[in-house]
């Protein structure tokens, strides 16, 4: 039986270069609200935001708008927010299962992106363990490098084209984003 807990923490080392690591710790949140009072510790010392929804629960995706990003404003003014819709693979097993018609239960890409515009998300993608554990390790990876002492400033036009050619990029291009953000780290300038 799962017994729900406030938060489940996660660190790993992530190596950027020979010569240059990242301490990562990855904190897991629960979502009921008997929870609220808690979670905000959570928030302390945060430098990048994963907020999270599943691509098979439309009440998810509306929760980012109307519940997560208000909370994580109020707690982490200025983080930037990556919003990563799960489970992208439920939208494909339950497209085969209904003769390839769209489940209006299942979110789609276009409705992910719409949310992200509307959160102002510094990026957007969707993920699935089950078929790639990459593109999971490449989300991780993207917020480890972003979030590698860099400040962010989201007044500077810099910040604006970044973040409007990140929004609309697929991981697929996921390479591109690395290497600029490579850069950027690199020249200890505003990321995102």
């Amino acid at each position: 039986e799962y017994t729900p807990s406030a938060f489940d923490t996660y660190t790993s080392t992530y190596d950027v270069t020979d010569t240059y690591s990242i301490q990562l710790a990855l904190w897991d949140t629960s979502g009921q609200d008997e929870f609220r009072r808690v979670r905000p510790i959570s928030y302390s010392d945060a430098d990048i935001i994963l907020l999270c929804y599943s691509v098979g629960d439309t009440v998810s995706l509306g929760n980012v708008t109307t519940k997560w990003y208000p909370e994580i404003r109020e707690n982490c003014p200025k983080q930037p927010v990556i919003l990563v819709g799960c489970q992208k693979d439920l939208r494909d097993s339950r497209a085969g299962e209904r003769g390839q018609r769209r489940d209006p239960a299942v979110n789609t890409y276009e409705q992910g992106m719409k949310a992200a515009k509307a959160i102002e998300a510094v990026m957007f993608t969707e993920v699935s363990a089950k078929t790639s554990i990459k593109s999971v390790r490449d989300v991780i990876q993207v917020a480890a490098m972003s979030s590698a002492g860099c400040k962010i400033d989201r007044k500077s036009a810099t910040f604006r084209r970044r973040r409007s050619s990140f929004r609309h990029k697929r991981w697929s291009e996921i390479a591109e984003a690395q290497r600029t953000l490579r850069t950027e780290v690199a020249k200890s300038c505003t990321v995102m």
